[in-house]
């Protein structure tokens, strides 16, 4: 026991305290890089509930917005669909969003019910969402029914766009 108790007290040499040291040093910059890199990784995920966050509640504005006109204000709604979608969207219904109202139709209303964003990061993002589409005839009489539309939109700046629409009803 007298030995043990040698030795432990037995100053430490110059080669033991390196090697000490060195070890100490290795665990800090290891704990260093874990903390820095689990704060970035709690920075990414705040960017993406940011991201849903932002989405659902700009998605059924963003929709209503592309698919509702009415004929007094035809060019006006147009120009305002057209400046919030993005291809491929964009290029396949060029035509309609330039083009005049449909025969016998004075109004198209869409009015989102639920929205519930399936995922979203800071660039693009998807939406289930249930509208009520409302056309109004030129008699006068409207038509309701109420469709289930997942949406697929792209971010550009802090805008969303939308950039294709599938119905699911």
């Amino acid at each position: 026991m007298k030995k043990v108790i040698a030795y432990l007290e037995k100053p430490i040499g110059m080669i033991g305290g390196s090697v000490r040291l060195l070890i100490a040093a290795v665990v800090f910059v290891a704990a260093l890089v874990f903390c820095l890199g689990s704060l970035d990784g709690r920075t990414a995920d705040a960017a993406i509930v940011d991201a849903r966050a932002s989405l659902e509640s700009k998605a059924g504005a963003v929709l209503a917005d592309v698919f509702s006109v009415d004929a007094r204000s035809w060019s006006n709604d147009r120009e305002t669909a057209r400046s919030l979608v993005a291809p491929p969207l964009s290029t396949a219904s060029g035509r309609a969003l330039a083009g005049p109202p449909p025969g016998g139709a004075t109004s198209v209303n869409w009015v989102p019910q639920n929205v519930a964003v399936t995922w979203a990061d800071d660039r693009a993002g998807e939406a289930l969402i249930v509208v009520n589409v409302t056309v109004t005839s030129r008699s006068g009489h409207a038509e309701s029914r109420v469709k289930s539309v997942q949406a697929f939109y792209t971010r550009s700046g802090d805008q969303w766009l939308l950039s294709g629409l599938e119905e699911l009803q």
